[in-house]
């Protein structure tokens, strides 16, 4: 294991070994396997984690979280999935990607440790977690944000102790692995509560958050939740910048930010509410908020709302679920009439809701799928959907589908956007840096 090459394919040759749907139907094998293999590794929580679950938003509230720890002065850890541009991003410190040569180093005591104890029953994320907390761990972090793959209480990443668990926005996803109803899906997000910990919640529908409360008073655990004991107020919301203010009793912080859309006014709080709950005990803390507030002024996440072109404008976005294209339209048709959307979504997603959004799109629809070997995705059986629809065409081959797009909007000054899996945001990203 030479370079960061046969690094990936070593961890990328368990794909499919296990059946990950199994993993998280009262099945702890996940958590445990990644347990057993740091334990050898002489791994020890050392430092503070905020454990951070959802549907929607967990992500940028993991990586805003991390930035204002990182302003506070603390070594900061995050740990995300999936990866935009390269793996590494997955696994970092102030922001700086795990290098290649800790990233390999790694791999190869994890392959020691796997044939020698006759290990092949293992995951590809269970690997990167493993990665992730020993990196953190050996590099003597202050903090680590850390992001659950899929769920949350038999999520291998919930071997951790966490100060603060943070639970996004809930909504349908996974719901062959975590539950076809929003109770069951809440059981699964919620079970990242600690005992004697603190919980910060997205505003959820009824169901979520009488599950959450539930959860939260077993577990002796403070819970607050957005919009009942801090808020946002939007103040503008532009293609440019997002700016609100937020509220909690007689406190106001004013935010600006490059993160756009008014959705992130909403992990932005929650990263910010969490922040002030980590910082609570230090006398300087005022100054530390508004670092804190600085430090996103200027901060970007790929693919969120992410302008990769201007005039004619090209956004792309991961959004992958109904309710997050909801909400990435709603701030889209703010700012254009029209647009030109390139939809390509993972098969396994619920693709029907969200083709049901589209279809009442005022847009250009392009529909394709991901490049990606992660799942076989057909995007011709997508395209069923948009038939009898004026203005969509199928494109099977994703980097075509680009190449159409990007001629369109050239040609008719349109404003375009890429849609449907942070998977084929990836494949963007990596077909125009």
């Amino acid at each position: 294991m030479n370079n960061i090459n046969e690094a990936l394919n070593y961890i990328y040759s368990f794909m499919g070994k296990k059946n990950s749907k199994n993993l998280h139907k009262n099945n702890f094998n996940h958590i445990n396997n990644v347990k057993e293999i740091l334990n050898i590794l002489e791994y020890k929580q050392t430092f503070k984690i905020i454990h951070i679950t959802g549907t929607k938003g967990k992500g940028s509230t993991t990586l805003v979280l991390s930035n204002m720890l990182k302003s506070a002065g603390y070594k900061t850890a995050s740990f995300v999935s999936p990866h935009i541009i390269n793996v590494r991003e997955r696994i970092a410190i102030n922001n700086e990607w795990i290098s290649e040569k800790d990233f390999i180093d790694i791999t190869k005591k994890i392959k020691n440790i796997l044939d020698e104890n006759e290990i092949c029953d293992i995951t590809v994320f269970e690997i990167f977690t493993i990665i992730g907390l020993y990196y953190f761990y050996i590099q003597n972090v202050d903090y680590a944000c850390i992001e659950v793959g899929i769920g949350g209480k038999l999520d291998c990443t919930n071997i951790v102790d966490s100060s603060i668990s943070v639970i996004t926005s809930i909504s349908y996803d996974h719901t062959e692995i975590l539950g076809n109803t929003i109770e069951e899906i809440t059981e699964q997000k919620a079970g990242i509560i600690k005992e004697n910990s603190i919980v910060v919640s997205a505003y959820q529908e009824k169901e979520s958050i009488s599950i959450i409360e539930k959860i939260a008073k077993e577990k002796n655990s403070k819970l607050y939740i957005f919009k009942k004991d801090f808020n946002a107020e939007i103040i503008s919301n532009t293609n440019k910048i997002l700016e609100f203010n937020y509220i909690e009793k007689n406190e106001n912080y004013n935010f600006k930010t490059a993160l756009l859309g008014e959705h992130q006014s909403e992990n932005i709080s929650l990263a910010f509410k969490s922040f002030k709950l980590l910082m609570n005990n230090l006398n300087d803390n005022e100054k530390l908020f508004y670092n804190a507030i600085d430090s996103i002024k200027n901060f970007n996440i790929n693919a969120r709302l992410t302008f990769v072109q201007r005039n004619p404008d090209i956004i792309i976005d991961g959004a992958h679920n109904s309710k997050s294209l909801l909400r990435i339209l709603k701030t889209i048709y703010e700012w254009y009439d029209y647009l030109i959307i390139l939809f390509a979504p993972l098969s396994e997603k619920d693709i029907k809701s969200m083709s049901e959004i589209l279809k009442d799109a005022n847009a250009f629809i392009i529909v394709s799928s991901p490049n990606t070997n992660y799942k076989e995705n057909d995007s011709y059986k997508t395209y069923q959907y948009f038939k009898g629809r004026e203005n969509a065409i199928h494109i099977e081959d994703f980097n075509e589908a680009v190449k159409y797009m990007q001629k369109l909007s050239k040609e008719k000054n349109i404003p375009s956007l890429v849609i449907g899996s942070l998977y084929s945001a990836s494949d963007y990203f990596n077909l125009n840096v």
